[in-house]
């Protein structure tokens, strides 16, 4: 006999209680975990008690009844429906911590963004909850990131690249003579992390997050550090060595290309930090300076958001000599602690 159940919390106790429709009058009723009813021989019924009111039935539980699991009614003995109590759901803890670049303004050939994560995340939502838009209008501006397979997580799932697609930013090839570059210069963008972003455990995020660019001109040069200007600090003190850049540079590559190492060239061990807008990076030593001469090592694959590395610039004019790639690994740039 088909029989409706309808799961709801009681008024007295605020216990959920299962509500009986259409059953017959004269029946041995008993409610029994799901699971028991149909993979155990021996099973005892759920405690509690069934009232009538207005024709219609009520279990009320002697102890309240486990949220996630399935109950079923059994009449006669023979299971005539079952409910599903509902299992409580988590709060949204996991949030966006920051959207690189922090800069006011991006270059035309912006080349990549990078979303950061309180938590590790699940893949495979980057396509439909991180979008942009142009803040004048609201038109979306779809198909500016490369769709990667499998997305560019780093190993603790908690920062993810994003690539504005290569193929309209150089200059020449197909994609940017048939659909010209992502961004347009002069026009304000958004980039938007929408809350439906999941994170490893399923849930989505606390609030949605997103950050406005102004767009300018196109950068083509390679990163240039000898223009960078380096405020030493002073011997036996602990105050940072400050490194100002011209223009701002990639967030994940400042955080492992930049080093200090002394006249001997043995490394200088401390702690990095980079300001808000990536043109200021700073180093606070483990233990105080001592006078003497130092160098700041720079790798050579620094690059600048618009993908132009120290040796090379990325969307380069082979008829420009100063876009001739640098053979080099790295280079230093030296300073003295007096």
């Amino acid at each position: 006999m088909a029989v409706g159940i309808e799961l709801r919390l009681a008024d007295n106790g605020g216990l959920p209680s299962l509500l009986v429709c259409g059953g017959p009058e004269s029946s041995h009723m008993s409610v029994v975990p799901s699971e028991l009813v149909r993979h155990a021989a021996d099973w005892q019924p759920t405690a509690g008690r069934f009232d009538e009111m207005d024709g219609v039935t009520r279990f009320v539980p002697r102890f309240p009844l486990v949220p996630g699991v399935s109950y079923s009614l059994l009449i006669d003995g023979v299971e005539s429906g079952c409910v599903e109590v509902p299992a409580p759901t988590p709060p949204a803890t996991t949030e966006v911590i920051s959207i690189h670049p922090t800069a006011m303004e991006v270059p035309l050939n912006l080349l990549r963004v990078y979303v950061s994560f309180s938590a590790p995340m699940s893949e495979g939502y980057a396509a439909r909850a991180i979008t942009a838009h142009c803040i004048d209008t609201g038109e979306p501006l779809d198909d500016i990131f490369l769709q990667m397979e499998p997305e560019l997580w780093d190993g603790s799932r908690q920062l993810l690249k994003l690539l504005l697609e290569p193929g309209r930013i150089k200059r020449g090839l197909v994609p940017n003579v048939e659909a010209g570059p992502p961004l347009t210069e002069g026009v304000p963008i958004a980039v938007v992390v929408d809350r439906s972003f999941r994170d490893a455990s399923g849930q989505p995020l606390r609030a949605p997050a997103e950050r406005h660019y102004r767009v300018g001109p196109a950068t083509r040069a390679r990163v240039d550090p000898d223009r960078w200007r380096l405020t030493p600090p002073t011997a036996e003190s602990q105050d940072s060595l400050v490194v100002a850049f011209y223009d701002p540079l990639d967030i994940a590559l400042l955080r492992r290309c930049l080093a200090v190492v002394d006249e001997a060239r043995a490394p200088v061990y401390g702690t990095a930090a980079v300001d808000e807008g990536e043109c200021v990076w700073r180093f606070e030593p483990g233990s105080p300076w001592r006078a003497g001469h130092y160098e700041l090592r720079v790798d050579g694959r620094l690059e600048d958001p618009a993908g132009n590395s120290v040796r090379r610039v990325f969307d380069r004019d082979l008829s420009l000599p100063e876009h001739e790639p640098l053979d080099a690994d790295f280079v230093t740039v030296p300073f003295s602690i007096t």
